[in-house]
């Protein structure tokens, strides 16, 4: 019964294996290990799904990576069509599920499985596969994009969560989660500004008609607006807003992917007992919370001999704190009350018991069995008393955008990384993919030709 209700929490363990790899640059291996895992593990086979999803694409498997993010979103759409549906619960639900329950995607999930997938078909040349990701991505941003899901917690009467909240040893427990949470969140949005520009530059390179230029101008707009100091954000609006031309050059866009997202982890709790007996041995609440991985770095490139910037896009950290700091009174409100709830169990059982072995005609058994009920359910409480700190590990902290005019046969390089250069070929719009999550480790690079 105990496994039952507090599940398999093996992801505790398996997790940082995946995290690993990506951060030393094993695609492979991460691509492996995370498809093993998702075969073993079926509740938890979306978010092991979308770790393979991402080293697939980051080791250049981009057909593979492609099929497997469609079984992701054939999942998310599954879920979405579901009479019933609502945004705000399946948000809700995605950061306070347990164990026990199959995962359920978080925003960033969805965002980011819509952006790789048009990246992937955009690179595989597949244009009419790329058209049906990008009116994806656009749903997707508007129903999981922003804070607005998030509703304030109802009190609950029955018992004083925000008394136990009160506390000084609970406040400095909650302290060190806002304190890790407030360095990613500072200067931060909800930060899919990348995924706005993909969106514009696709409708505006490769768009057919004057509808597909309108959208090009409202997504270029929003990407702005997010990120205003982003130059080719400003210069793909500016061409999306004047009268189309055939006399530019040929336009090199860069992107790259650097660094690692937020790191989840457990923070456990000691709260004051809310119903003060001894008969209550353990009362503690485990909290999700995040931190910066530390693994954030510029990268320059060089046009030949040329310097050529890589402004930061959007951040991926940045949106996914955002989304968590929104949702995180709601786990608060709820690791409380389930605290409290379980506490109040283990009274009355412990109770129960104890009044059965006082009584003239107990005998050895009533003893034993109050002895038992007191650890059983000190073992339940504790056993029961876990953060659900599943997540797509593997995303990157930034996505940085380069934009410039080139001729055919130059020389892309990274600095410092001889190994990441490409002679440019031939064609009027060409993307450069750049992934990297450490800055000292192997840089991978693509080059694409988008219209020939």
């Amino acid at each position: 019964m105990l496994l039952c209700l507090t599940g398999c929490a093996t992801y505790v363990d398996r997790g940082p294996r995946v995290r690993t790899a990506v951060e030393e640059g094993d695609y492979a291996t991460a691509a492996t290990v995370a498809q093993g895992f998702a075969a073993d593990e079926p509740k938890d086979a979306l978010v092991w799904n979308l770790d393979a999803a991402a080293a697939l694409r980051a080791g250049g498997k981009l057909k593979e990576s492609s099929q497997l993010l469609e079984q992701i979103e054939n999942a998310f759409r599954a879920e979405e069509e579901r009479p019933g549906f609502s945004v705000t619960d399946a948000t809700l639900g995605a950061f306070t599920s347990a164990y026990a329950e199959a995962y359920r995607p978080k925003p960033a999930d969805r965002i980011y499985a819509s952006t790789y997938q048009a990246l992937n078909r955009l690179e595989l040349g597949d244009v009419n596969g790329a058209r049906v990701s990008m009116a994806r991505l656009r749903f997707v941003q508007q129903a999981f994009g922003t804070g607005a899901l998030y509703v304030k917690p109802k009190a609950d009467d029955k018992y004083d969560v925000a008394k136990a909240s009160e506390d000084p040893a609970t406040r400095d427990g909650l302290g060190m989660i806002e304190e890790n949470l407030a360095g990613l969140t500072a200067e931060g949005s909800y930060d899919d500004a990348f995924s706005h520009w993909l969106q514009g530059m696709f409708f505006l390179r490769l768009g057919q008609d004057p509808s597909d230029r309108e959208k090009a101008r409202k997504e270029l707009l929003a990407a702005t607006q997010l990120n205003g100091a982003n130059e080719v954000f400003r210069r793909d609006l500016q061409d999306a807003e004047a009268p189309a031309s055939a006399g530019q050059g040929m336009i090199v866009y860069v992107v790259a992917e650097t660094g690692m997202c937020p790191e989840w982890y457990q923070q456990r709790i000691d709260i004051p007992l809310f119903i003060v007996a001894r008969r209550v041995p353990y009362v503690s609440v485990a909290l999700p919370a995040i931190r910066a991985s530390g693994l954030n770095y510029n990268l320059k490139l060089k046009l030949d001999s040329q310097d050529v910037a890589l402004p930061v896009a959007s951040r991926p950290d940045a949106l996914i704190a955002k989304h968590f700091e929104a949702a995180f009174p709601g786990i608060k409100a709820q690791a409380f009350t389930s605290a409290a709830v379980k506490a109040t169990a283990s009274y009355l059982i412990n109770e129960s018991s104890e009044a059965a072995a006082r009584r003239d005609n107990a005998g050895s058994g009533a003893m034993l069995w109050s002895i038992a009920t007191r650890v059983g359910t000190a073992v339940y409480t504790v056993g029961t008393t876990k953060a659900d700190i599943r997540n797509w590990s593997s995303l990157p902290a930034r996505f940085s955008v380069a934009r410039f005019e080139a001729r055919p046969g130059q020389k892309l390089t990274v600095s410092g990384h001889p190994e990441a250069s490409v002679t440019l070929p031939a064609g009027k719009v060409l993307l450069v993919s750049l992934k990297s999550t450490q800055e000292n480790l192997p840089i991978v690079l693509r080059c694409t030709p988008l219209v020939p």
